[in-house]
């Protein structure tokens, strides 16, 4: 902003952000709404969790919500031999890891499923069992699902800060959310195991905790 101070918003759990050419063309249900000197500006509708915080230039490196916050995915300097590098030493389980934002941001439980399906990876595997081919398998996954659910432009229930519907359905994914379903590679049925406070859809003949 002019006076120094930058705009930082934590979608928590989800969030509607979208924008407006004139300010009477919003939306009614809102927590924040920002207004630019051309009439133009956007709304911010938390589904839960969400911070909208003012931090000075200073306070940048300290602020809680984003010091620790990693590389992630799309960043050009999210190479195989960063990922792989990252992995090194680590004995937890590959989803935990994967799903703290101080490791790797931007990998949510939904799109999860896919990714460890693709490299073949129970999600309580742990780190220090894997081998190179593996890793090279995950780093795929990864790239090859957030890839697919940016150019479909995010999931249909979601609306990007034009207000335009995503694309990814549930037809897209191709274990996750799928359970009871045949495994799409060898047929064994899908199922949903616990994994810590998140549920998590694998094919157990493809997906062996070993």
């Amino acid at each position: 902003l002019h006076n120094g101070e930058n705009i930082l918003l934590s979608l928590g759990m989800g969030a509607d952000v979208l924008y407006f050419e004139n300010e009477k063309d919003h939306g009614e249900k809102y927590q924040v709404k920002m207004v630019f000197t051309d009439g133009s500006g956007y709304t911010a509708r938390f589904w839960w969790f969400g911070k909208f915080l003012l931090v000075s230039e200073n306070e940048l490196a300290t602020e809680p919500n984003t010091k620790d916050i990693a590389l992630d995915p799309f960043d050009e300097k999210f190479t195989f031999e960063y990922f792989s590098s990252l992995l090194k030493g680590k004995k937890t389980r590959i989803k935990a890891f994967l799903m703290d934002q101080k490791n790797v941001s931007g990998i949510g439980n939904m799109y999860m499923h896919d990714i460890l399906f693709k490299a073949r990876l129970h999600p309580l595997k742990k780190i220090s069992d894997m081998n190179e081919e593996e890793i090279e398998l995950l780093y795929n996954g990864i790239t090859d699902v957030l890839n697919l659910s940016r150019e479909k432009g995010t999931f249909a229930y979601e609306s990007d800060f034009f207000g335009e519907k995503g694309g990814y359905t549930t037809e897209d994914f191709l274990v996750g959310y799928k359970e009871n379903k045949p495994c799409p590679v060898c047929g064994e049925t899908i199922v949903s195991i616990k994994t810590g406070s998140t549920a998590s859809f694998i094919c157990p003949a493809c997906q062996k905790n070993e």
